[in-house]
């Protein structure tokens, strides 16, 4: 399973928000969504994500330009670096929301989910 660090950037910028490590059983695509659960939040709700690039971070001991044909040692992934911007998912938790419709107010261009799912606020859920 490979190891990816998801990068969150901070709304309407580059800058890093947060990271984490996940074991994931395949590299997320650029366009894919990811939802984070946090344990201390009530499932299903949690952070929304939209990839928008992966940085593959590759080590060799190779240290020609040009290399025989003969290859003795293959490089390695050092990294791989899941880069994202949040978004508006059908179970993104009411803080995460509230942020976002905060910056949609304005003008910052925040995306949702494009599927079909009823969307539910974590608030509006019955209390355990």
């Amino acid at each position: 399973m490979p190891q990816v660090q998801i990068v969150v950037r901070e709304i309407e910028s580059t800058k890093l928000d947060y990271s984490l490590p996940f074991n994931v059983p395949s590299v997320p695509r650029v366009g894919d969504y990811i939802s984070i659960h946090r344990e201390d939040t009530p499932t299903p709700h949690g952070e929304d994500l939209i990839v928008r690039r992966i940085w593959w971070r590759l080590e060799t001991s190779e240290v020609r330009t040009a290399p025989p044909a003969e290859i003795v040692q293959t490089g390695d992934v050092r990294e791989i670096i899941v880069e994202c911007d949040q978004a508006i998912g059908p179970y993104s938790t009411d803080r995460w929301r509230d942020a976002l419709e905060a910056a949609k107010k304005r003008g910052v261009a925040v995306e949702e989910f494009d599927i079909s799912r009823f969307s539910i606020r974590q608030s509006d859920l019955p209390k355990p």
